[in-house]
């Protein structure tokens, strides 16, 4: 029945007393007026409009309301089932990534001067003899590879595939190095480190752990790559590096050792130099980066045929050493003297006599410098428990000079200071090779250091 028919019922009803209208609407028919009754005539439409009006708009609300719950009940059988499994599944994966991030921070390292204030995971795990990486290596081949995938496309959840593909590719294709990486991994640590403090680099990191789209991008770049560990590196869009130790082309570390990777971070340079001709002013005067690192090598090659510290290396041994050390300081960056040194050094090699070589009695040490900003610094020799630190100062008086006065030297046990004591003297320094990662000094002894890899 449609609302019209509520609302105006017939006037042969309502004239007559009959079905439409009965009773009291009947009797004010006959006892007044014509104009009363018009009036009553009127009320008594609306006397029968409102009550059928309101029964009709209940009745229809009520209709609605058993519409609405029956489409949620279907709609809820309809799409219960998958999601369902769904939730498990990926409730699960939320676990396990939870258990993950708990095992790696209660295995992660304490910042420390002593391990260049690093806060991520043992930096031991990154090198390619390590139990972590030969698990890695097996995790990237058949069903577990595949397991790692579902992982870390449950971990994305739901993405524009489109739009994480289009950044990825305009990171590859507008850095000349682009690395993609976890803040806290030791792999993307020594990967970098390499890149950066070996070879001089400056490369373009986009933190997956640190950014809004980061899981998205890390399930993307596994489907492209075939692993989803990190770090995973691009010279350019038609070179893929691979992650420290393996993947794509071998690994950073990998083509690092094979002496392959700084011919193809020569080509990419070459490559990247077409685009901006004018480049080649910016390195105007500075030695050639290649030649440079195998200078490096060469020399820290020589060291390392020399016993712990140089301490009784024989005279050939000295020899090669200081002839390693001339060719690299004809490559020597401009104004050593000045250059920032805050970090640890460790000794690799020196012809000083004495406690300088972490020699004590018959007892040799680990022998350390480290810089606390670019004034203070502490020379440091460790023989197991014992510490003795000689804290100092140093002064740049030129490019290639600097001045130390040193202050105090404090002596320790497991780390509890026993006692310390003033100490006077003073030297100059001669800086023959100073860059990121190496530094070659007469004091007037020769002495060769290399900087700790946080």
């Amino acid at each position: 029945m449609s609302l019209a028919a509520f609302a105006a019922p017939s006037s042969a009803g309502v004239g007559k007393g009959g079905p439409g209208l009965s009773g009291p609407v009947g009797l004010a028919k006959s006892h007044t007026p014509d104009r009363e009754h018009l009036g009553s005539h009127g009320a008594g439409r609306a006397l029968l409009c409102a009550p059928a009006v309101s029964a009709f708009l209940v009745a229809f609300r009520n209709k609605r309301s058993v519409r609405r719950q029956a489409a949620k009940e279907d709609a809820r059988v309809q799409t219960m089932e998958r999601p369902l499994l769904d939730n498990v599944i990926t409730a699960g994966v939320k676990a396990l990534e939870a258990a993950e991030l708990n095992r790696v921070r209660s295995s992660s390292e304490s910042p420390s001067d002593a391990n260049g204030n690093w806060g991520g995971e043992p930096r031991e795990w990154a090198n390619s003899d390590s139990i972590t990486q030969q698990i890695s290596t097996v995790s990237q081949m058949g069903p577990l590879a595949q397991a790692k995938q579902f992982i870390a496309d449950r971990l994305a959840g739901e993405y524009d595939a489109e739009r994480i593909g289009s950044l990825i590719d305009e990171k590859v294709a507008s850095n000349k190095i682009m690395m993609f990486s976890f803040s806290t991994c030791p792999f993307c640590l020594r990967a970098k480190q390499i890149l950066q403090e070996d070879y001089g680099e400056e490369i373009e990191v986009y933190e997956c752990d640190q950014e809004a789209d980061g899981y998205a991008v890390r399930a993307e770049l596994g489907r492209r790559t075939g692993r989803t560990s990190m770090p995973s590196v691009y010279l350019g869009s038609s070179v893929y590096l691979g992650g420290c130790n393996d993947g794509g082309l071998g690994g950073i570390a990998t083509l690092d050792k094979q002496e392959l990777l700084g011919n193809l971070l020569a080509e990419r340079n070459a490559a990247m130099s077409s685009f901006a001709p004018l480049d080649w002013l910016a390195t105007l005067g500075q030695p050639d980066r290649q030649q440079t690192l195998k200078k490096k090598k060469a020399l820290l090659a020589a060291c390392a045929e020399a016993p712990k510290n140089g301490v009784g290396a024989s005279d050939a041994v000295k020899d090669k050493v200081e002839a390693a050390a001339v060719d690299l300081e004809a490559l020597c960056p401009s104004n050593p003297a000045q250059a920032s040194l805050e970090g640890v050094w460790d000794l690799q090699y020196c012809t000083a006599e004495g406690s300088s070589n972490g020699k004590v009695g018959p007892f040799l040490g680990d022998v350390t410098q480290t810089f606390v900003d670019d004034v203070k610094f502490v020379n440091a020799v460790e023989i197991g428990p014992v510490k003795v630190a000689l804290q100092a100062e140093r002064e740049v008086l030129n490019d290639r000079e600097i001045r130390v006065t040193f202050k105090e030297t404090v002596f320790s046990i497991l780390g509890i200071e026993i006692f310390r004591k003033p100490t006077k003297g003073a030297g100059t320094w001669k800086q023959r090779f100073v860059d990121a990662g190496l530094r070659v000094m007469d004091t007037p002894s020769l002495f060769v250091l290399r900087k700790r890899r946080s």
